[in-house]
């Protein structure tokens, strides 16, 4: 059970990786047509979705083969997963979508969405790291 914990944490953090260095900025270099924006909101939410699916099944796993501490990592990252997926970026979406149409607030709120899709993607490979540590151990 500890070494399908280790994979599927080390496949979340892989996809996420690839996510950020090659998904991101390659949506980001293709501009902002609407084709770019829909496949955007498309993929993303439901990667959060997957990852968060994962994570559920490592927690489990972990657990069995009696490694709270890494159980808890997981769990926390579902929890940011989640949140990522629910909350914070249907927010983000929200509020660029406020901004382009000229709306100044929304400028304001789409920073602190921003800052709060920064601090949960940090949470997310903070506690994936720490699981893939206390399920070496």
């Amino acid at each position: 059970m500890i070494s399908f914990a280790l994979v599927l944490t080390a496949a979340i953090l892989g996809a996420m990786t690839f996510f950020a260095f090659f998904v991101a900025p390659a949506a980001a270099e293709a501009g902002s047509s609407s084709m770019v924006v829909l496949l955007s909101r498309a993929v993303f939410p439901r990667a959060f979705d997957l990852f968060a699916v994962l994570a559920v099944l490592a927690t489990l796993s972990a657990s069995i083969a009696g490694k709270p501490f890494a159980a808890a990592c997981l769990l926390v990252a579902t929890c940011a997963f989640v949140i990522a997926g629910w909350k914070i970026t249907p927010a983000l979406e929200t509020a660029r979508d406020a901004a382009r149409a000229g709306n100044r607030q929304a400028m304001h709120d789409f920073a602190r969405s921003r800052s709060s899709a920064i601090f949960a993607n940090a949470l997310q490979y903070l506690t994936l790291s720490g699981a893939v540590v206390f399920l070496s151990v």
